[in-house]
């Protein structure tokens, strides 16, 4: 192995962890990198790129640019029941009988801008 790969998968796993000490620190990027003495360009570079390494390779919407961001469904309005989504992620969001269109359209935009479906 060259001392240039040897560089980039040191720095990989540096980053993985930092990524992983970030998730339970419960501080915004600007506080956490300030606090560790990173570069906050870096932490989103890195951020961004080892997000795309845990993507799905195949069948992914993201790879099709035909696709839409969204699937559209329709609520029952009869229904008093919550409605729950399984995220690309893993994530589940639970959203209730009484939440109105605008607000769910926004907590998606935000949950795919944040790579979390």
């Amino acid at each position: 192995m060259s001392n240039e790969q040897k560089s980039d998968s040191d720095q990989h796993q540096f980053w993985q962890m930092v990524m992983e000490t970030f998730k339970t620190s419960g501080l915004s990027v600007r506080n956490f990198c300030k606090k560790e003495g990173l570069s906050e360009p870096a932490f989103y570079a890195w951020r961004k790129k080892l997000t795309k390494n845990d993507e799905p390779k195949k069948d992914s919407p993201k790879d099709n640019k035909n696709s839409s961001a969204f699937i559209k469904v329709s609520v029952p309005q009869n229904n008093s029941a919550p409605l729950e989504l399984m995220l690309s992620s893993g994530n589940s969001l639970r959203i209730s009988s009484g939440t109105d269109s605008q607000t769910l359209t926004n907590v998606l935009s935000a949950l795919c801008e944040a790579g979390l479906c």
